[in-house]
């Protein structure tokens, strides 16, 4: 990973500096966090979709046509995200909403 000497502080370890990430490296980093892995197309739909994601992708950094994100920001969410695996969210209706 890194030259640094044995004890010293890793770019990700030092607090209060941002750790970017793109949406390729979320799925490794969430593995090595011991969180499920989710795939890259998954998490750009999440950020693209979900109210709760949060930065906007309008104010993540941008380095040519990569999106960054601070993945200090972003651990809380998947951590604390409730996984709906098989929920048909586009089938779901509102309330007073009757059946066909």
């Amino acid at each position: 990973m890194t030259d640094s000497p044995q004890g010293a502080e890793t770019p990700r370890e030092k607090k209060g500096e941002p750790d970017l990430v793109s949406f390729a490296d979320m799925p490794a980093r969430l593995e090595e966090r011991g969180l499920k892995r989710i795939s890259a197309q998954r998490i750009r739909q999440l950020a693209e979709t979900d109210p709760d994601w949060p930065v906007p992708m309008d104010k993540a950094a941008k380095v040519g046509r990569v999106r960054l994100f601070d993945w200090n920001d972003l651990e809380p969410y998947f951590a604390n995200r409730k996984s709906r695996q098989g929920q048909r969210t586009d089938r779901m209706r509102g309330p007073g909403e009757e059946g066909d």
